[in-house]
């Protein structure tokens, strides 16, 4: 059996985009997992999404009524959402790696960079996972909004997909392997 998280950050009060990708998958997935810069009520993200959401407080959340990270259990793993700028993410990972050790996390969801991420660290023991910006996208191949999904399978494998949404329908265009895009 899978189970299935959507992951997504950086919408930035832009609900259009967001809205869309959450129908598409609703009653499909365990969780919404929003890395900050929602800009909006997550209260309404719950409802809209019909399942528990983890959100981070995002630099430009003002007047937001949630935490600015979320530590939660997805099967045998342990998963820190945080918003990312708070920990130099721009400059590398090493703040966040020893955040996520400190706090018993061996998965990390961030955003703050715009562009999509999936780093495995082993000796760490942490993978991080940025699922991009599902509004405004920073990165240059592939262009457009991207969020991924992330699926855990019964024996705690996990398996990240990257989808790119078209601009002007907000439809998902294609998925995209991450790997071959960081290179």
């Amino acid at each position: 059996m899978v189970k299935r998280y959507l992951i997504v950050s950086d919408n930035h009060g832009s609900m259009r985009n967001l809205k869309k990708v959450i129908k598409s998958f609703r009653g499909k997935i365990e969780a919404v997992i929003h890395c900050g810069d929602i800009e909006a009520d997550p209260d309404a993200l719950e409802e809209l999404a019909g399942c528990p959401v983890y959100v981070a407080r995002g630099n430009c959340d003002f007047y937001f009524s949630r935490d600015d990270e979320a530590l939660f259990e997805m099967g045998d793993h342990v998963a820190l959402v945080t918003h990312g700028d708070r920990y130099g993410i721009s400059w590398g990972y090493g703040d966040l790696i020893e955040r996520a050790q400190m706090m018993g996390a061996d998965l990390v969801f961030f955003g703050h960079a715009h562009r999509p991420a999936y780093h495995v660290f082993k000796d760490e023991n942490v993978t991080m996972l940025n699922p991009g910006s599902i509004d405004r996208p920073r990165q240059f191949e592939p262009h457009g909004p991207t969020f991924a999904v992330l699926d855990l399978y019964e024996d705690g494998r996990i398996e990240p997909a990257f989808f790119l949404l078209d601009w002007k329908t907000g439809k998902k265009v294609y998925t995209f392997d991450i790997e071959d895009y960081q290179r």
